[in-house]
């Protein structure tokens, strides 16, 4: 059993090791990539050693597993999941990460003697990175909505000046920070390759599924392409009303701050006392994960604490 334990000490630390290192070299990237980005958009640096805006849609770098994968159909849903967040890391390494999570939960769950715990931490460890890349999703969406409106400003000047639109969609591909660069940038990408200039909107608004504000301004541009119009007003109208709604919004997160943080303390309260149990109190805890009755009464506490957890949640959302 100590031997167990010191080899998934001694895992846990190199994989603490290695994403620490693998942190630090994505942000030294992202820094370099950034500035020859600007460089190339002053040409003063070649094009060609610039990073491609477009996501290289590879489900695996080895190509053995790209093709098996290919085969399934829910890898095309994970590698679009994938395409909405800034996690440059392909499907096949995502499921790897998923497996050494479910695997490391099944180890865990072994050493506590208990079978229903083991299939617990095998779900949870399982899902993690799943849920850190939903979480990195949804970061990424109100990224862009809060440079949305500055992005919008500059092309209303651009579009003054005399420019064309795919020309403004260019100036903010290389004026912007990440990712409101990048969506631009694949918007004029595609429309260069021969997209046309709805489609290449509108899949602004695929790879951003839940931004409300890009959908509007995807939405105003279409029509307003169809049926003519002042486009500089509409967009200088979008722009005040994206930042408008960006304000209440944080200001309504500010007001419901307590409720949600209530929500997610009770939330939390029965896990810290399963764990503080299994340490301090082992015998008393374990029938929950040995008998039948056991596993009963966890399925109604479960089935239970979603419920709640919903109720708590719903109270403290409000829809605009």
């Amino acid at each position: 059993m100590q031997i167990i334990l010191i080899g998934i000490l001694a895992f846990t630390v190199v994989a603490v090791m290695e994403a620490l290192v693998y942190t630090l070299r994505f942000v030294t990237d992202r820094r370099k990539d950034e500035l020859k980005r600007r460089l190339s958009s002053l040409g003063t640096a070649d094009a060609k050693a610039v990073t491609g805006l477009l996501r290289k849609g590879k489900l695996s770098a080895i190509p053995a597993i790209d093709a098996l994968l290919r085969s399934i159909s829910l890898t095309a849903r994970l590698e679009g999941i994938l395409e909405q967040t800034e996690l440059e890391i392909t499907v096949a390494r995502l499921l790897s990460y998923c497996g050494g999570g479910a695997f490391l939960g099944l180890i865990l769950g072994l050493l506590s003697d208990g079978g229903g715990l083991s299939i617990i931490l095998v779900i949870l460890f399982g899902g993690l990175p799943f849920m850190f890349v939903l979480f990195m999703r949804a970061r990424r969406s109100r990224k862009l909505s809060a440079q949305l409106p500055e992005a919008l400003e500059m092309m209303a000047r651009s579009l003054r000046a005399g420019h064309a639109l795919s020309s403004a969609f260019k100036m903010v591909a290389t004026e912007m920070p990440t990712p409101v660069a990048i969506e631009f940038g694949r918007a004029f990408e595609a429309q260069e390759l021969g997209l046309p200039f709805e489609k290449a909107v509108a899949d602004m608004t695929r790879r951003a599924p839940d931004n409300r504000d890009l959908k509007i301004f995807a939405l105003s541009v279409i029509v307003q392409k169809e049926t003519g119009g002042n486009l500089v007003e509409i967009i200088e109208k979008i722009a005040d009303t994206v930042r408008a709604r960006y304000k209440f919004e944080g200001k309504l997160a500010g007001l419901t701050a307590e409720g949600r943080m209530s929500s997610y303390i009770v939330g939390a309260l029965p896990f810290g006392m399963l764990v503080f149990l299994m340490f301090a109190n082992r015998p008393y805890i374990m029938p929950l994960f040995n008998t039948e009755a056991g596993h009963y009464f966890l399925f109604v506490a479960g089935f239970m604490w979603v419920l709640g957890f919903a109720w708590m949640k719903s109270m403290t959302k409000v829809t605009v």
